[in-house]
């Protein structure tokens, strides 16, 4: 098998015809004076090549990486210059016995020795430049900047929601109603409170008023202020006169937002409310009928609502329908998720059913 596998080498040269051309070179120059090397060199080849080459040229060529022009000029430079001579010499020589069992006591020949290197230097922390950590710095700086402008951003839009939440009019209105109920029908949102008729005087001053309502008008009346027609804030304001207990103005407007639609059940509510506390307060059977009719239509739009079966149940027990009202407190039962209205709810059915039982043992008497 003759394959050139170095093409840059030229072809018929044997593997150590380099290295016999260098003693060659040295035999040949060892009848020539010594001193002032570079002197002599370049006495004796003038020209722009005379200079020594790089001590990098040295290795390429014993490895046959130069081109063939290259390796002539470097054994030409070789055969007048005794020091680049020797340096060739020397790289190209193998190393003597004595010196491969030199090396291999060495406790960097060992693999074992080499690992625990490869791992120390694993271990071994980065650091960064001077000139990258004077970068970083400004760098981590802006982040932390950023990362607290948006951390109190964040804050300020919680507290904002968190604020508008606790004063928010239909909450307050709510809250009002539980700290201080005034009447048996239920307004939506607010939490279970035995009716206490007696802790509220019709007519009272606003200083009498439970806190929240205070609140919750006072808000009110600011967005009526810059938005007068708003259907919103004009029911509560209607609900705000139901805890007032001015029930003519409620009622003024909310028949005047029924009239001009949509028709909701929310106001359809609001304003059975209000003709039924009406109506108890005045004796007016046609206010309490309308109350009824109001919630009966609130029925169809939210057959599920149970402040609509709660409120309906009532208005049909208060006109006497008592089968009506118990179909009616069974399905509220079924609807109803606070355990406490549940248990109101309960027990009122219990009280029907037993004055149903009555009615009918009077009767079979």
């Amino acid at each position: 098998m003759n394959e050139n596998l170095n093409p840059d080498r030229p072809v018929g040269v044997p593997e150590d015809a380099l290295a016999k051309a260098l003693e060659e070179l040295m035999d040949g120059r060892t009848n020539q004076a010594g001193g002032r090397h570079q002197d002599q060199v370049r006495g004796s080849a003038p020209g722009p090549e005379a200079g020594c080459p790089e001590p990098g040229e040295w290795p390429r060529l014993l490895c046959g990486k130069p081109r063939p022009a290259e390796v002539d000029k470097l054994l030409a430079h070789a055969a007048e210059c005794r020091a680049c001579a020797t340096e060739m010499r020397l790289l190209a020589a193998e190393a003597s016995l004595e010196e491969i069992a030199e090396l291999n006591r060495m406790a960097s020949a060992t693999g074992e020795w080499q690992q625990k290197l490869a791992a120390k230097l694993a271990r071994t922390p980065h650091f960064p430049a001077p000139h990258l950590l004077v970068l970083r710095r400004p760098m981590s700086a802006y982040l932390w900047a950023g990362a607290a402008l948006a951390a109190s951003l964040l804050v300020a839009i919680l507290a904002s929601a968190w604020w508008q939440h606790l004063n928010n009019p239909e909450r307050l209105l709510a809250e009002a109603y539980t700290r201080s109920r005034i009447f048996e029908m239920r307004m939506p949102g607010a939490g279970f409170a035995e009716v206490t008729p007696n802790r509220h005087l019709r007519g009272n001053a606003p200083s009498r008023e439970p806190a929240q309502l205070l609140k919750a008008r006072n808000r009110i009346d600011r967005k009526l202020e810059a938005a007068p027609e708003d259907a919103h804030w004009l029911q509560l304001e209607a609900r705000a006169d139901l805890m007032e207990e001015k029930f003519d103005p409620a009622i003024g407007i909310l028949d005047r937002l029924l009239g001009a639609g949509p028709v909701t059940s929310s106001l359809l509510e609001d304003d059975a409310a209000a003709y039924f506390q009406r109506g108890a307060l005045t004796g007016s059977e046609s206010d309490r009928a309308t109350a009824l009719e109001d919630l009966r239509r609130a029925d169809e739009l939210a057959p599920g609502d149970p402040v609509v079966l709660f409120n309906e149940a009532v208005a049909l027990e208060d006109r006497g329908q008592t089968m009506n009202a118990v179909e009616t407190w069974n399905r509220y039962l079924r609807f109803e998720r606070d355990p406490r209205w549940l248990e109101d709810g309960r027990h009122r059915l219990q009280v029907l059913e037993q004055e149903l039982i009555r009615q009918k043992s009077e009767t079979g008497k």
